[in-house]
């Protein structure tokens, strides 16, 4: 059974994650709307990141003070000049507690949403281990991160792993620790901009990860459009990553490479209907398409007559539209050729299986 299947949802939909992330800007009741507009939305989860600075900075370095302005509200668009700054890393400002990630993982659940968290350090991959997440999302910059990804398998937990910044070795390093752990993994195909050009996205490299590991791969997107996320799709993507914001307009690190929710919802539907366009690899006369057949369909006809005992011939058999159900259509050529009149026919008369000797 695939990595989706197992471990995030049987259904055959798309599994769309939100990717909130730091988009609340800090604010707790902006990320309550988020997941309420989450779900509105069609998406499968939510997804938020968790740092301690503490543990995440080396010993002794100081957390800087971030000038950058956040906005406090889908309405809150600041002028230019007083959005203009920097977002230093990491900003402690876009941090929640670890009970204000507990109250909206609750939330979430009950909204029938998965909760997902990327840790940044050991202290908030302790706190998804403790509190018994149901999957992990690990970060690009860390997927190379080989001490951290041993850590990470160690837990045991579902792990989904965006691989942007990284190269064809790497990734399978990755993938080596996480099956000699016994960790169930899969890989989102990733490019690490913000947005992400299309020249860049490389979507054929999802076919290869498929092959490489023999397991669902899906795509972390950090464009503003769609095509990325499509094409993915067509190319067999079933679990989709895509950052989230109330307002593009809004001031904050990556307001600017998200989608917007109603944007979200077209998406969803969108992706959903590409899964169902790719159907099956079974190339048969469809229903569907008994009404045109009907209109266009043609029927082997006598273009001379023949004698009983004549062979029907490719000089003596046209194909013409008859508007009449009787008669042998033509993908039944082959099997008349060479057959034999099995009585005296005119011209123009449309061949029946009696006919044939």
């Amino acid at each position: 059974m695939s990595f989706k299947k197992k471990y995030l949802s049987d259904n055959d939909a798309i599994y769309f994650i939100a990717e909130i992330g730091i988009n609340h800007n800090g604010v707790f009741d902006l990320a309550v709307q988020m997941i309420d507009e989450s779900k509105k939305s069609g998406a499968s989860a939510v997804k938020f990141q968790k740092r301690d600075p503490k543990c995440l900075l080396l010993e002794g370095v100081e957390v800087e003070v971030p000038t950058g302005y956040l906005s406090q509200s889908p309405n809150d668009l600041p002028d230019e000049s007083k959005a203009f700054g920097s977002w230093d890393y990491p900003d402690t400002r876009l941090e929640f507690t670890d009970e204000q990630h507990l109250e909206l993982w609750k939330y979430s659940e009950k909204l029938g949403m998965d909760y997902i968290v990327s840790p940044w350090d050991e202290n908030s991959l302790d706190f998804l281990d403790k509190n018994k997440a149901k999957v992990i999302k690990i970060a690009s910059i860390d997927t190379s991160n080989f001490w951290f990804m041993e850590l990470v398998a160690s837990k045991k937990i579902p792990v989904i792993a965006s691989v942007g910044m990284c190269n064809w070795a790497e990734i399978n390093t990755t993938w080596q620790i996480f099956e000699k752990a016994g960790c169930p993994l899969m890989f989102l195909h990733c490019v690490s901009a913000y947005p992400s050009e299309l020249k860049d996205k490389n979507l054929n490299c999802i076919p290869i990860l498929q092959k490489l590991f023999n397991e669902d791969v899906g795509f972390s997107g950090h464009g503003t459009g769609a095509t990325g996320t499509l094409g993915a799709v067509a190319l067999g993507a079933e679990v989709i990553e895509k950052h989230v914001t109330l307002s593009r307009a809004m001031s904050g690190p990556d307001q600017n490479a998200s989608l917007q929710f109603d944007e979200v919802e077209s998406l969803i539907e969108e992706s959903n209907n590409t899964k169902v366009a790719l159907g099956t690899t079974n190339k048969i006369f469809q229903e569907s398409e008994a009404v045109l057949h009907g209109v266009l369909t043609k029927k082997i006809i006598l273009s001379k007559g023949v004698k009983k005992g004549d062979s029907f011939s490719h000089d003596n058999i046209r194909t013409v539209v008859t508007k009449s159900n009787q008669g042998l259509l033509p993908n039944r050529y082959y099997e008349v050729l060479n057959k034999v009149a099995s009585k005296d026919l005119s011209k123009n008369h449309v061949l029946e299986n009696s006919d044939l000797s």
